[in-house]
């Protein structure tokens, strides 16, 4: 028996590859003649009915009768049913590089098609292409998990993106969603005299922020240098060459935690705005928040975690030391000695030492106030101690013009107006030079090239910089930034199956792999030795849906999935691709009893060349009418 059925499975498919290329038909031709998509037929169809039209799609469902075989193909915008008789399909052509019906064993669930042919409703009601010519356009040589069920596995999800995408349309709509939430941005920008500028990802010396940085070497160059934590410093000699408002959508490297809301590579859009201070910020960005929600979800409720948050209203504008004192009881700002502040701490269960006064607040704010600001608040006076790049209040030099986004309880941008004196500046970045923090991610650079720039006079300037994987995890109401990053970050690691396929002596499995078949298929890789029970009792749980297909009265599909254990220990084996029509709801029951007959059909036969007293055991049936 081959190592992994998996395996049978792509050698099966190559065979398909070679058979197509004898009769002269290339399995990855170099375009499409595409003409339409399938949504876009679907609601122009009253104008495009027995037009002719050419479509291309991964074909995600197939199934043949006699001389009538149904498909259906999804492309980006949606899927379109192909029908397709013996008839009226075009022979094997390989001029047009087209299949014929009796070459249709050729194609398999997963492949990219394209069929070209006239617009039109079947007799069921549904939208359809009636085939005049099919060719395909990518052989697939590894069968799609199962639709109904999808990937199920976390780490296969992240992994595989690219599945998840084409077997779950709700993750589709969440990136696209992202993707014009980010043209969104761009838009609302420029509209307001923003222009767009690329600062370096990497860096000569990385500042802008306090962070443990990833460290590179350019070669040609001899040197160390670093990917950016930040743009601002950047951002801030544009300033100072004469733009007045400037903003980059950058990328963001901090060699720091992972978790629900952390990564360490991330996206900000950062601005610079010269001749403006913070408080023209707090406006900016309140509009930037309510432009994306309004125009690309159409809405300002957005459920965020627990909580539903509103947009729409005037955000809160609060002062950080008044928060404080309205839930905790105590003013930091009565408190002069770094011993009282920190037996404060205490008394409110906050055991970190703070090495000053403000630095204490700061740990108080997290501690009790932040998880309370749940609808749209801006936190401004921060402490002079945390914020060495921004301007001290005049009216309180122990606080500066700096202020958060709070969303939910989660910190969604940090914004202030700019320190542009540079004496000054490099007086604080002295003071707070520790070089023996440099490994703890609190340390910030001397940046003298910076200080320069400075010197020949930066204007009064203010910055935004809200993280757009924070922006799409409360847009699109996801409570992991892992659901909002399409690639994110992970161990290198090596299946089981690519490991014996391309012949890697040291291949980990990370997760447990999936074999999906068709009742065909199973007999094809049981036939070959390919696939076979690896104990003599074999579970089978059934999976039937009955489903409603109103766009015709009376009209009824049923379709299935078996999952069955003992035959491929190392994963999960499931058996798809049941279906059949009904002109009346089927009872289900009946459809149940029908469909366990099949699997069990199918199986025994598999079963009782290795074990010859093989016993299958039933587990009650999942499903029911959607």
């Amino acid at each position: 028996m081959a190592s992994n059925p998996l395996i049978e499975i792509r050698n099966f498919r190559l065979e398909k590859i070679e058979k197509l290329r004898a009769l002269g038909i290339n399995p990855f031709p170099s375009k499409s003649h595409r003409t339409h998509y399938a949504q876009p037929i679907k609601d122009d169809f009253d104008n495009l009915i027995e037009q002719p039209a050419v479509v291309a799609g991964r074909l995600v469902s197939w199934r043949k009768q006699g001389g009538l075989s149904f498909g259906t193909i999804q492309d980006q915008t949606g899927r379109i049913q192909l029908f397709v008789q013996k008839k009226s399909l075009e022979a094997t052509n390989p001029e047009k590089s087209c299949v014929g019906y009796p070459d249709l064993s050729l194609m398999d669930v997963g492949d990219l098609v394209e069929a070209e042919g006239a617009i039109f409703r079947t007799q069921r009601g549904e939208i359809s292409i009636r085939v005049e010519r099919l060719r395909i356009l990518s052989k697939s040589m590894r069968p799609l998990p199962d639709q109904w069920f999808g990937l199920k596995d976390r780490e296969q999800i992240l992994r595989k993106r690219y599945l998840d995408i084409i077997l779950n349309k709700e993750s589709q709509d969440r990136y696209e969603k992202i993707t014009l939430m980010v043209a969104a941005i761009r838009k609302f920008l420029n509209e307001r005299g923003f222009l767009e500028f690329n600062t370096p990802v990497i860096q000569p010396q990385y500042g802008g922020g306090t962070a443990k940085p990833f460290k590179t070497h350019v070669n040609d160059l001899g040197c160390d240098m670093y990917l950016a934590i930040s743009h601002e410093l950047y951002l801030k000699r544009l300033i100072t060459a004469g733009y007045d408002k400037v903003y980059t959508i950058g990328r963001y490297f901090r060699n720091e935690g992972i978790d629900k809301s952390h990564h360490p590579e991330f996206s900000m859009v950062e601005t610079m705005t010269a001749y403006e201070n913070y408080e023209y910020n707090m406006e900016l960005v309140e509009s930037m928040f309510r432009h994306v929600a309004k125009t690309v979800f159409g809405r300002t409720v957005f459920k965020v975690g627990e909580h539903e948050v509103d947009f729409e209203p005037k955000w809160k504008r609060a002062f950080m030391a008044d928060l404080v004192q309205e839930q905790t009881g105590m003013d930091f700002r009565n408190i002069s000695d770094v011993e009282e502040a920190n037996s404060k701490l205490k008394e409110l269960g906050v055991h970190e030492v703070a090495p000053s006064v403000g630095e204490a607040m700061v740990l108080a704010f997290e501690e009790k106030v932040e998880p309370t600001l749940i609808q749209p608040t801006l936190v401004y006076g921060h402490p002079v101690e945390i914020s060495p790049l921004a301007k001290p209040m005049e009216s309180d030099p122990r606080f500066v013009e700096r202020f958060e986004i709070f969303i939910a309880g989660m910190e969604c941008g940090d914004n202030w107006s700019e320190q542009n004196d540079p004496k000054h500046l490099l007086d604080t970045w002295r003071k707070n030079y520790k070089p023996e923090e440099k490994e703890s991610g609190d340390f910030h650079a001397l940046d003298f090239d910076f200080i320069e720039a400075l010197e020949y006079g930066m204007p009064p300037t203010t910055g935004i910089g809200p993280g757009l994987e924070r922006m799409a995890m409360i847009f699109t109401e996801q409570e992991n930034i892992d659901d909002v990053i399409f690639f994110p970050m992970m161990r290198p690691s090596v299946s089981k199956l690519n490991a014996d396929l391309y012949g890697i002596e040291k291949g980990a499995t990370s997760f447990g792999e999936e074999l999906v078949v068709t009742f065909d298929e199973l007999a094809s890789l049981s036939e070959s030795g390919g696939l076979a029970p690896e104990t003599a009792t074999v579970t089978l749980q059934p999976h039937l849906h009955i489903w409603d297909l109103s766009a015709k009265e009376g009209s009824w599909k049923v379709s299935g999935h078996v999952v069955v254990e003992g035959f491929f220990m190392n994963g999960t084996l499931r058996i798809a691709g049941y279906t059949q029509v009904y002109d009346k709801k089927p009872d289900t029951a009946s459809a149940n009893k029908s469909f366990i007959e099949q699997a069990i059909q199918q199986l025994e036969p598999v079963m009782k060349k290795t074990f010859p007293n093989a016993r299958i055991k039933l587990e009650e049936p999942t499903g029911g009418c959607v």
